[in-house]
């Protein structure tokens, strides 16, 4: 037993160290311009371009119920490069209804507050850098 407790102790020690290296940033997100309390807010904070075009599973999903106003959510997550979505899915259907032409007809919000043209914004659009502690406060558009 004697000559595993320095390997012991150093795997130990190793253990430590390395787990100095992996930082939890907390990403605050407040969502503004919630024009009912009806339905569910639905939020996928994503980390990749492959993610946000709908190629992959969003790495945090998050919903809760719709309040009037103003909502708060917050995800811990490794430092790195994300983008959110949000979407009030007011029929409660899990989507995001549009009309004839593909215009949505529920309130929705990218991270940054961005806005396409034709279309969903670009990933360039909606990435943010996660280092430190952060809060982005977005408004839903309808």
């Amino acid at each position: 037993m004697k000559p595993r407790e320095p390997l012991s102790l150093v795997a130990g020690l190793l253990a430590i160290v390395w787990t100095g290296f992996l930082k939890a940033e907390t990403l605050h997100i407040t969502v503004t311009n919630v024009p009912q309390s009806q339905g569910t807010i639905m939020l996928q904070i994503l980390s990749n371009e492959t993610e946000f075009n709908g190629e992959g599973s969003a790495i945090v999903s998050l919903m809760q119920r719709a309040q009037s106003g103003e909502m708060h959510f917050a995800a811990t997550l490794p430092d790195g490069e994300y983008a959110f979505r949000v979407m009030h899915d007011l029929n409660d259907n899990g989507e995001l209804d549009s009309n004839f032409v593909g215009m949505p007809t529920e309130p929705w919000a990218f991270s940054n507050n961005a806005v396409g043209k034709f279309g969903p914004p670009q990933w360039s659009d909606v990435r943010f850098e996660l280092r430190d502690d952060l809060t982005q406060t977005i408004d839903l558009n309808f």
